[in-house]
């Protein structure tokens, strides 16, 4: 896990990156670091910001087609009064090439009200789906309390 200070974006703002295997037994760890970070940037709905990123990353994990996304990398921004979590997600290209899924944000859409994405944009107060240098990501953004 990485820490900085991201001088382009807002010279106060605080990065952090964490890269992790995209498989069930990382559920735990993604959902308490996720959770501490949050609240020790002063989120608002730590618990929530949480949950949202759980949900951006099991919805892949549990899913048939998400075998192609081999690791999910995770970049805090704390800022401008808000804490963006942008959830980046890296295509296997062998395991793509064998069985191209659907897209992040269709396979998080499966399943109504229900959906992951129908939760986690309950829990966070923005959520964009992209490409950034040419990776599926999922933007949340939560509203910060405390100064960072």
């Amino acid at each position: 896990m990485a820490v900085s200070d991201d001088a382009r974006e807002d010279p106060g703002a605080v990065r952090c990156e964490l890269t992790l295997p995209c498989d069930v037994r990382f559920r735990a760890l993604r959902e308490c670091v996720v959770e501490r970070l949050a609240a020790s940037l002063g989120c608002a709905g730590a618990e929530a910001a949480a949950r949202a990123v759980v949900l951006a990353t099991s919805g892949l994990v549990d899913h048939p087609a998400g075998s192609v996304y081999s690791r999910v990398t995770l970049t805090f921004t704390a800022g401008g009064g808000v804490l963006t979590i942008r959830v980046r997600y890296p295509v296997d290209t062998v395991a793509a090439e064998t069985a191209p899924g659907p897209g992040v944000e269709s396979i998080l859409s499966e399943g109504g009200s229900d959906a992951p994405l129908a939760v986690m944009r309950r829990l966070a107060s923005r959520v964009e789906f992209g490409r950034v240098d040419g990776v599926e990501c999922c933007t949340l953004v939560a509203p910060l309390t405390a100064a960072t």
